[in-house]
């Protein structure tokens, strides 16, 4: 909906005419460009620290978010949200760890809960069927 009034932004630098909904302390968005690294500062109507919330709002129309396909991969599927500036990549160090107590023995079922973990969000997560 929000696409529909406002427009769609094709370059990074069309965002600073865009009112964006953000995680706290995702503010500034940077994609890899022809020339280089570019910073956009977006603009907030909202910032929180819930994925959820931020999703949901830009599902309501409120605004373009930043946000992680795992978390909007059914919206993505259903139409609710559509990706943007898929020709400008962003710049991310994300990752996800598994972290528990170091020692010579790991018990079993932490070594089972970690390769499992490891599978489930490993080189084909399931929210990337079909949408990217």
């Amino acid at each position: 909906h929000y696409l529909a009034q406002h427009g769609t932004p094709l370059i990074p630098d069309d965002l600073s005419k865009h009112i964006c909904v953000n995680l706290m302390g995702l503010e500034n968005w940077v994609f890899k460009t022809e020339q280089g690294l570019k910073t956009i500062k977006t603009s907030n109507r909202l910032r929180t620290d819930n994925g959820e919330a931020v999703r949901d709002a830009a599902v309501s129309g409120m605004g373009i978010t930043l946000t992680s396909v795992w978390c909007a991969y059914q919206q993505l599927q259903r139409g609710e949200l559509v990706q943007i500036l898929q020709d400008h990549p962003l710049v991310n160090d994300t990752a996800i760890w598994a972290v528990y107590p170091s020692s010579r023995q790991i018990a079993p079922k932490v070594r089972t809960f970690i390769d499992h973990f490891a599978k489930y969000f490993g080189e084909a997560p399931y929210w990337e069927d079909g949408i990217i």
